[in-house]
Formats: C-alpha cells, structure tokens, sequence
C-alpha cells in the first residue's frame, strides 16, 4: 500500500483548541464494518484517554464509521495530532490515518 493510502482523502482538518468533533469515515463500497477502535497520539504519544470522550462510543452505520467525539485539548494550539483509526472491513482488518492541527484561538494564520 502507498502511504498516501494510509492517510484519509480529507487529511488534514484543523480544529480549534477546545474544540469538540465527531469525525467519520466512510468504508465505501463495503458491505460490512465492524469491531471499530482509535488511537490518538501527539508526538508519538498516546493521548487517546485525554482527547477521546471515554463516554462516547464509536457508531458504525452501514459503511459509515463514526468517531467516539475528538478534542482538541486546550493547551494543544499549534500541535498535530494523528488519529488512527480502523475496523473490521468486509473480513479484511483496515486502518487509515487522520491528521489533525490543532489551531490556538489567538493564533493569525
């Protein structure tokens, strides 16, 4: 596989330190997705506990895999994180990479 293909098609995204969001992917073309899971990590470290709601849960919808919600810590502005993300695909266990910049409120650019 390319490593372009590890990366999803809308990587990167920004978000907002203290920002809150529910990212989804869609396996298209599968027919079944199942046994969803996510690892966060900020420069190589997992991160997952701090920046996945621990409440919240992964939602798979037809081929649609929903995110547990994501959260751009607050002291994060100017970090990227890597969301790693995968399921089970059609019987062949799949996993893309998001790639997510968090932007301070005061930064200009």
């Amino acid at each position: 596989m390319a490593d372009s293909a590890v990366w999803l098609i809308d990587s990167p995204v920004s978000m907002l330190a203290g920002e809150q969001i529910a990212y989804s992917v869609d396996w298209q073309g599968a027919t079944s997705v199942s046994a969803p899971h996510a690892t966060v990590y900020r420069n190589g470290a997992d991160i997952t506990a701090e920046a996945m709601d621990a409440g919240d849960a992964h939602v798979i919808t037809g081929s649609v895999l929903t995110l547990k919600k994501l959260r751009a810590l607050d002291a994060d502005g100017g970090a990227r994180y890597v969301v790693l993300m995968g399921a089970l695909v059609d019987g062949n266990q799949e996993r893309r990479k998001l790639l997510v910049q968090v932007v301070s409120a005061s930064a200009e650019s």
